[in-house]
């Protein structure tokens, strides 16, 4: 990070930084990344909508790189704190977490990335770091739980498992720019991750007028 030339925005020397512009900056870069995504995503943008001028930026980021990577590490994981006790359960907070507002925001934010990453290695081992390999992990020690208790066979492939939900409510979006509903997260688990596991697969639930399905 640098400081920019133009320091008309810029805290005096021996100031303490405002938390508050970096929060306003980063919300800003989060909202332009879900509408416009990473390749039109500005310095110049970022500033306009937080509010502040560009040194005020470019003092905390001196790109647009490291400022998405510090904005995602803002965004937290959604799926990290399953544990009801039943397999059965689990699979009823997957559904339920994976169609929720934060994971569909999340999903949004990982959508408008994926277009830089085979060419931003930096941005490509935050994308994994903070969003791909939590998910990933936290669905593993599910599985892994899930056996401990008899609940699944000890010849199912837990690690491939463990990326069908991530890696298809992720397609979900990047296919049709839109979160997926319910009714997908439904007949992701229900009719693939059930499956895969050797489990009988479930039905889905109607999908409710105006709903996404």
């Amino acid at each position: 990070m640098h400081d920019a030339t133009n320091t008309s925005d810029e805290t005096p020397k021996g100031r303490p930084r405002d938390p508050s512009r970096d929060e306003a900056i980063i919300d800003a870069a989060l909202d332009l990344l879900v509408r416009d995504g990473y390749d039109r995503l500005s310095m110049e943008a970022v500033a306009a909508l937080a509010g502040v001028g560009k040194a005020t930026v470019y003092r905390r980021w001196s790109n647009k790189a490291e400022l998405v990577i510090d904005s995602m590490a803002t965004v937290k994981p959604v799926i990290d704190s399953i544990d009801s006790g039943s397999f059965d359960g689990d699979v009823d907070l997957i559904v339920a977490a994976s169609c929720s507002p934060p994971n569909q925001r999340l999903l949004q934010i990982m959508a408008s990335i994926c277009s830089a990453l085979p060419r931003e290695p930096e941005l490509l081992a935050a994308f994994r770091s903070r969003f791909t390999e939590p998910r990933i992990e936290a669905i593993t020690a599910i599985l892994q739980r899930a056996r401990r208790r008899g609940e699944l066979g000890q010849d199912v492939d837990i690690d491939m498992a463990a990326s069908i939900v991530p890696s298809l409510m992720l397609q979900r979006v990047l296919m049709t720019g839109q979160p997926a509903g319910r009714a997908y997260a439904e007949k992701v688990v229900g009719s693939v991750l059930l499956p895969v596991l050797g489990l009988p697969p479930r039905p889905s639930s109607p999908t409710p007028h105006g709903e996404t399905p």
